[in-house]
């Protein structure tokens, strides 16, 4: 026996996506009175719309403290609605917008959902859209994993046939080929631990210089896109070393999974965890604030030069900001070996 119901929400306000085909909804179940996420997806932007509930059908199998629940699943003649609960804190893609994170959030966001993905993998699923906007922010303060559209189940061979990617993450194997497998979730892992480090307004920038997505897909295809190499100054050499294996073009020589990028990013040793903070376009700062220091450097357009301003040492003066960033850098591993002392 079959039974159709209906569902009544009212909708207070849309929630910022990158959906390509959907769009996302804090809204209020007029029946119980509580709130929820409404996930909205146009069945005309699927090519099988009768398909989609596979979606709802892997989350709801896949139960793992770090990926979204599944509350309903339902449908009408335009779209299909998936229900999820309402998570007050929002996205790593909005935290990032509003702030930037110290070292020490980045790493414990990150094994977070990397907790996640390799469930996901044991379980024989890729899930080929892992960015900031995907991660959200349970209630607790827990990185959780969503978005299961573009998840696909892997074949006996450990391959599985992705058309639709998201342009801004796209792995350099995906610009050529169709089949995937568990290395696409590697690099987007990689391309996420990019912009959680250096933030999404200089990953965006980056991406705005190519003029059409074949420009970007080419970018992509020569390791040109995102710059490799280039953090900022607070960010040390272990997690650069983590991102860059992460997002290497040829999949040989990335993670062979997940459990891998766990143990090097609990294994990053830095005793101290600086706030970064962009005032300007001529001003930047690198505060630390524990027990026993409070320290604060500044990186400050004078006139055509950049002067850096430590509170603890003599004012320096530089050329440009690039070689602001890196005598930064090494002040930076200076406090960081009287930490160890």
């Amino acid at each position: 026996m079959q039974l159709s119901t209906q569902f009544d929400f009212e909708i207070i306000n849309n929630v910022k996506s990158e959906g390509v085909n959907s769009s996302l909804y804090m809204v209020k179940d007029l029946q119980v009175g509580s709130k929820f996420i409404l996930k909205q997806i146009d069945k005309k932007g699927l090519r099988e719309p009768e398909r989609y509930f596979e979606e709802s059908k892997k989350i709801y199998k896949l139960k793992h403290p770090n990926i979204m629940e599944i509350h309903s699943a339902s449908y009408d003649d335009e779209y299909i609605y998936i229900t999820m609960p309402y998570l007050k804190k929002g996205s790593l893609q909005h935290l990032i917008e509003n702030q930037n994170l110290t070292l020490r959030q980045i790493i414990k966001y990150s094994l977070d959902f990397l907790s996640a993905i390799y469930y996901v993998h044991e379980n024989n699923i890729v899930h080929c859209d892992i960015k900031p906007n995907n991660i959200l922010i349970s209630n607790e303060g827990n990185a959780i994993l969503t978005d299961f559209g573009s998840a696909l189940y892997l074949n006996k061979l450990g391959n599985a046939r992705l058309k639709n990617v998201y342009y801004k993450h796209i792995a350099p194997e995906q610009c050529t080929n169709s089949i995937i497998n568990k290395k696409i979730d590697i690099y987007q892992i990689g391309t996420t631990l990019y912009r959680l480090c250096n933030g999404n307004e200089e990953y965006n920038k980056q991406a705005r210089r190519y003029k059409d997505l074949n420009s970007l897909k080419i970018a992509c295809a020569k390791g040109k896109f995102p710059i490799r190499k280039k953090y900022l100054p607070h960010i040390p050499k272990d997690m650069i070393n983590i991102i860059e294996k992460c997002i290497n073009i040829n999949t040989y020589d990335r993670y062979d999974n997940v459990l891998q990028i766990m143990n090097d990013i609990s294994s990053i040793n830095t005793h101290l965890d600086w706030y970064y903070n962009k005032e300007n376009e001529e001003k930047f700062t690198w505060t630390l604030n524990t027990d026993d220091n409070y320290i604060n450097i500044m990186l400050l357009k004078v006139g055509t030069v950049w002067e850096i301003i430590d509170d603890h040492r003599e004012s320096l003066y530089v050329e440009t900001k690039a070689k602001g960033y890196r005598a930064i850098r090494e002040i930076i591993k200076k406090y960081e070996k009287i930490a160890l002392l």
